[in-house]
């Protein structure tokens, strides 16, 4: 995104800061030397020559073991340069997650010539560190842990899973707008008067007795929840899955299933039910999502 302001032979223009790159890597996959590559699970842009991801992963390698001298419990959250942000988070046992923003840039003219000055301190690092650990929230909850990929099909079937994953989630990410509600994850709640919230936690504790197939319900009001029996970690990830991405894309009138069956009078018709992964004691529980409208 780029602004212009207005000003003759002095004409400026803000350039937001945007996503230079974005990986996944596990240096117990490659530790030996000529192996550097095997650490690598994911990389976008995947265009990125070889030797330059090798690269740049062993400097992020480099400085997470360099921080860990000073903080062994803490190691390094980000990194700051002149032109760049580096954002580090290791969200299980040796698999880390790096982002790599390019700071704010005000573009002007000079003699002719553009100047570019870029804004070094205008990221805030609990922003943008708070949308790196979404990334890997939002990844969990339609996939399991890492691990769990592993567990199921060893290191084919992780990279398999987090570029069909990534692939289309980092083209949602608008860093431009991100902001300290982003830290926070919140969820709006809808106000209600207390005979109305009863009768609905009622329908819903109806419901549930009588599907012995629902497990948890959410109850929301366009974008706003009224009830929900998810734990609130898993609850808030899900809002904003549904208030960012499937609500914005069926914005019809009509009263049907946003996911579920596609005809209720076929019962050979199709049905889209995508597996969420929601905590529960310490382990992950493999549900279905069904969203009715």
């Amino acid at each position: 995104m780029a602004t212009a302001a207005a000003g003759g032979a002095g004409q400026e223009k803000q350039l937001a800061p945007t996503l230079l790159s974005f990986f996944i890597y596990n240096p117990k996959l490659g530790p030996k030397e000529g192996e550097e590559e095997k650490k690598i699970l994911f990389y976008h842009p995947n265009e990125v020559e070889k030797n330059e991801k090798i690269r740049n992963v062993g400097l992020c390698e480099a400085i997470v073991q360099f921080t860990r001298t000073f903080s062994p419990t803490k190691p390094a959250k980000s990194l700051h340069t002149q032109k760049n942000r580096q954002f580090f988070h290791e969200p299980e046992e040796n698999f880390w997650m790096v982002m790599v923003v390019r700071n704010p840039i005000i573009e002007k003219h000079k003699d002719g010539k553009p100047v570019y000055e870029y804004q070094e301190e205008e990221l805030l690092d609990k922003v943008y560190s708070s949308v790196l650990q979404q990334c890997y929230s939002m990844y969990k909850l339609f996939n399991g842990t890492f691990l769990k990929a592993m567990e199921d099909g060893g290191v084919k079937v992780l990279k398999e899973r987090l570029e069909k994953f990534f692939h289309r989630y980092l083209q949602t990410l608008h860093l431009q707008s991100c902001d300290l509600l982003d830290v926070f994850c919140g969820i709006s709640f809808f106000p209600l008067d207390k005979m109305t919230y009863l009768k609905i936690q009622s329908f819903i504790n109806r419901m549930e007795e009588s599907l012995n197939i629902v497990k948890y319900t959410a109850f929301l009001y366009n974008d706003q929840l009224i009830w929900s029996g998810l734990e609130q970690d898993d609850m808030r990830i899900l809002y904003k899955y549904l208030t960012t991405s499937l609500f914005p894309r069926h914005m019809e009138p009509e009263v049907w299933f946003l996911t579920g069956p596609l005809n209720l009078n076929d019962p050979e018709a199709k049905c889209r039910f995508p597996k969420i992964f929601v905590n529960t004691d310490d382990t992950y529980e493999e549900l279905h999502l069904i969203v009715y409208k």
